[in-house]
């Protein structure tokens, strides 16, 4: 992991500092998805959501998840985009996960401590599905990662954004809840090989055939923001009750010009009732 760590910052010497630190999280991203040990760049505490298991935290949790899963192989990724936060402490990263023919998406916030190396404090993993035979376009749209902007470094802010935000998901319904509560350059990850879904138009258009009768709703349990009070990131359970349909998620936040949190990432997968 040491020689891991000293590739990363070799590959990042001379640039600006917030492009520097972006580039070093990408770096450490990628340095993971070689490196041989999936929970080699995990925080001893970090939350992990895998599909169809219970959100669970910390590495011997993690272990237990990943031993009872029915993949027949392991699965590998491929960073896409990353972003940190203004004082270089919190950032996230996403991109495709890949076993055999099958594919799927990742997001992953990321904290760093004084000037040791990032590690994952949070992991959401999409269902895999099958690839189209000779498809090998990702759908990703790059964005330029908008200005910082700082604020109070204050998590419960963030707690009461996604509680927002899910009170006007019950109350007008999920696709205007997502609608109001995006940034222009949000990216929502859904299950298996579809595109990525980048931009509000393309978020809102996911909910078009969302039955009217069924309310999204959900919860917080955790959030995570930067010392500079411009990035963090919640997780949370959701559930449609009038299906039966029980889930949890992992969203990015961000500090908009106007002061107020919109999301720049969201993702999400299946879990038990309880």
């Amino acid at each position: 992991m040491r020689l891991i760590w000293l590739a990363v910052l070799v590959a990042v010497v001379g640039l600006p500092d917030r492009e520097r630190d972006r580039a070093a999280l990408l770096a450490a991203d990628r340095a993971h998805a070689r490196a041989t040990d999936f929970l080699s760049a995990f925080a001893s505490n970090a939350t992990y959501l895998h599909p169809g298991a219970p959100l669970v935290r910390g590495k011997d949790a993690i272990r237990n998840v990943l031993a009872a899963a029915p993949e027949t192989g392991p699965v590998t990724w491929t960073p896409e985009f990353a972003d940190v936060s203004d004082d270089g402490t919190v950032g996230y990263t996403y991109g495709w996960t890949h076993l055999a023919d099958q594919r799927g998406k990742y997001l992953a916030c990321w904290r760093r401590r004084a000037e040791g190396p990032w590690r994952i404090s949070a992991y959401a993993r999409t269902k895999l599905g099958p690839t189209a035979a000779g498809s090998t376009a990702t759908g990703t749209v790059a964005f330029a990662p908008r200005p910082p902007v700082r604020g109070q470094a204050d998590s419960h802010e963030l707690l009461a954004a996604d509680s927002a935000f899910a009170s006007m998901s019950v109350a007008r319904g999920a696709r205007a809840a997502f609608l109001a509560f995006a940034a222009d350059d949000a990216v929502t990850l859904s299950p298996g090989a579809a595109p990525m879904n980048h931009g509000r138009e393309a978020i809102g258009a996911t909910f078009t055939d969302f039955p009217a009768d069924a309310v999204l709703e959900w919860a917080p349990v955790a959030a995570d923001i930067a010392g500079s009070g411009d990035l963090g990131c919640t997780v949370g359970e959701a559930l449609v009750r009038a299906r039966g349909s029980y889930s949890k998620y992992l969203t990015v936040w961000k500090r908009q010009a106007d002061g107020a949190w919109k999301f720049v990432a969201d993702g999400g997968n299946a879990r038990p009732a309880r």
